[in-house]
């Protein structure tokens, strides 16, 4: 079940869709990533994302592996935005068939 909800988390997140990737967040869920650091909540989480969709014309984003164990799921991925291409892990935690937590690891480039 978890791998059928993390491919669609990458399809919205791909797409750009925040209904669709409201629909898969929990109330409170957290965030924690190398630019924002941590943010609870699903408004703060989603006002984020959407800052990340706003600075990019081009943003492609996929999954290279998936792998899951029990609520987690690991997505190694390959993130293009812009003229940037980034490689990291997100690790999904899931709670009643939605995102609890979601962690990004990747490198960010230096200016």
């Amino acid at each position: 079940m978890s791998i059928e909800l993390t491919k669609d988390y990458i399809e919205y997140f791909n797409n750009k869709d925040l209904v669709g990737l409201r629909n898969l967040l929990c109330d409170k869920v957290v965030l924690e990533d190398p630019v924002v650091k941590r943010v609870e909540g699903i408004d703060n989480v989603l006002f984020e994302i959407n800052n990340i969709f706003k600075s990019c014309n081009i943003l492609s984003f996929k999954a290279k592996n998936i792998y899951q164990d029990h609520n987690i799921t690991i997505v190694e991925f390959i993130l293009k935005i812009d003229n940037n291409t980034l490689k990291g892990v997100d690790i999904i935690e899931w709670k009643d068939s939605k995102i609890k937590q979601l962690r990004a690891y990747l490198d960010i480039p230096k200016d």
